[in-house]
Order: structure tokens, then sequence, then C-alpha cells
């Protein structure tokens, strides 16, 4: 065989081989479709380890990392399923207790500065993640949880990309009726949205007669009147936690749940994935 026959086979040789070891490299590079890895964490909160419970999808990719938030009822199964459900589009959820070591009472609880140093706590955790981008955090809260996603947007706004709440309370105050304990002192939230710099995303059920519709409505005419991104979706029929569709008290409005799940996976997309 001649010499530049033998040099181009070897030339041939290597481009396949270079070839082999990029589509390699891609393959390591690409989230693992239906690979789910779930764990039991803890992380350092006010007055201890707190527990908590970690979503990875499958790659070695960096991902956005999100907080999914509890209800005043505390994490459970529509909590987790709710998190595993936004870790397989491609995120790292965490859904840390709040309430595992701490005993307020229902009406102790309400912007707690432990909790609020908990939530910290669980933000540097996910944001800390050898996977998670930390320039990409998010939170997406239910109830107690989405008005912790508030406030977190409002006390963190350098961290925190893009927030959600469900149907939480804006303001005790215009609840009406007689309020105790930390709710009566409570600064309602139009207080703190100034200091907000994520876009909020807001869903509530018109029929939810736990926390009125109109609590989501105040806090949206509030970001929108200090310059700031909102959208507001409401849902006719749809009651409190109107999402959660297993326990005891279960008021689970199919459509609506699945409608704004879609919304809120386009919205955490946008601005946790695209960066726009």
């Amino acid at each position: 065989m001649r010499p530049r026959q033998v040099l181009g086979q070897l030339l041939a040789v290597g481009i396949l081989l270079l070839l082999g070891c990029v589509r390699a490299a891609d393959k390591l590079e690409t989230p693992t479709p239906g690979a789910l890895t779930v764990r039991a964490i803890e992380f350092p909160g006010s007055e201890g380890e707190m527990p908590g419970h970690l979503y990875e999808p499958g790659g070695s990719v960096p991902l956005p990392g999100v907080l999914v938030l509890h209800t005043s009822a505390g994490p459970g199964p529509n909590l987790e399923a709710f998190a595993k459900r936004l870790a397989a589009e491609g995120y790292v959820t965490l859904t840390p207790d709040f309430f595992a070591l701490h005993d307020f009472g229902p009406d102790g609880r309400t912007d707690h500065p432990l909790i609020l140093k908990d939530l910290d706590g669980a933000l540097e955790y996910v944001a800390s993640h050898p996977r998670v981008d930390r320039t990409r955090l998010g939170a997406v809260g239910f109830s107690f949880g989405g008005r912790v996603a508030v406030i977190l947007a409002a006390t963190r706004p350098e961290r925190i990309r893009a927030a959600v709440s469900y149907y939480a309370v804006t303001s005790h105050p215009h609840l009406g009726g007689v309020l105790s304990g930390r709710a009566a002192r409570a600064e309602p939230l139009p207080a703190r949205v100034q200091a907000i710099r994520a876009p909020l995303l807001i869903h509530h059920g018109e029929a939810d007669v736990n926390v009125p519709v109109e609590q989501a409505r105040l806090l949206h005419r509030a970001m929108l009147a200090a310059g700031k991104s909102s959208s507001l979706y409401t849902y006719p029929g749809a009651d409190h936690l109107f999402n959660f569709s297993i326990g005891p008290d279960v008021r689970f409005d199919p459509a609506a749940a699945e409608l704004s799940w879609d919304r809120t996976l386009r919205f955490l997309d946008r601005y946790l994935k695209t960066g726009r």
C-alpha cells in the first residue's frame, strides 16, 4: 500500500474516533429521560438540620433549581408529586419541611422569622447543589407556601429569578374577621413588592372559600402599580387547593389543575431556561 493511501486511511480512522468521542460527550451531557433521583436530605435551618426531599433529573448538564413550598398542612403527597413532575421537566426541585422542628400553632407561624431563616437555608442548599446553576433559581408555593414564595422573591431579589404563587393570602386584614397571633401583625404583601425583581405568576380559584380570589387581584394590582412583572390567572368554579388530588379534603379541579400546570411550566421555562 502506498504511503499516501496509508495516511488517508489513518486520517479517516482519526476522524471517526473523534466523532465517536463527540457523540459520547453529547450523550453524557444530555439529561436521561425518565431517570430521576429522589433523596431525603437535610439542610441547615434556624434551629438545626431541617428535612426535605430533593428531586434530580438524570444527566450532568447544569439545571435551574426550584423550591416547591408546602401549605399550612405541611408537606404531603400532592406537594411531592408536583416537585417530581417538575423535576422530570428538567429542574432540580427541593421540598423543605418548615414545620419539622417548630411548633408555632396555626396563628403563630405566619411570616415567622424562624421559617424565613429556614427558607434561606433551603435556597442556599439548592443553589449549592452541583447540578444547579445558581443564577437560575425560582420558587413555587401553595397557599401558605405561595405567600412564602412571594416573600422570598422580596427578601432575596438578587437570587430569585421567577416566583409562582398559588391561592395565597396577600393581606390578612383584607380577609375580614378577627385576626390573632402573627397573622394580625403580618405585613401585607403589597408592602413588599417594591423589592421584587423577579416576574410573578399568580393562580387562584374564583370559588375559593378559604382565601377569596380578591386576595390574588390585590397582589397583582400592587405588582403592576409598582412597575413589576405580574401575570394573574383565575379559574372559574375552582376552590382552594384546586390542583391537589390526594387526601381527605380533595377539591380537585382537573381542568384548572392541568391548565395552571401548563402555564407554570411555560413561565418557569421562559424565565429559568431561556433567560428572557
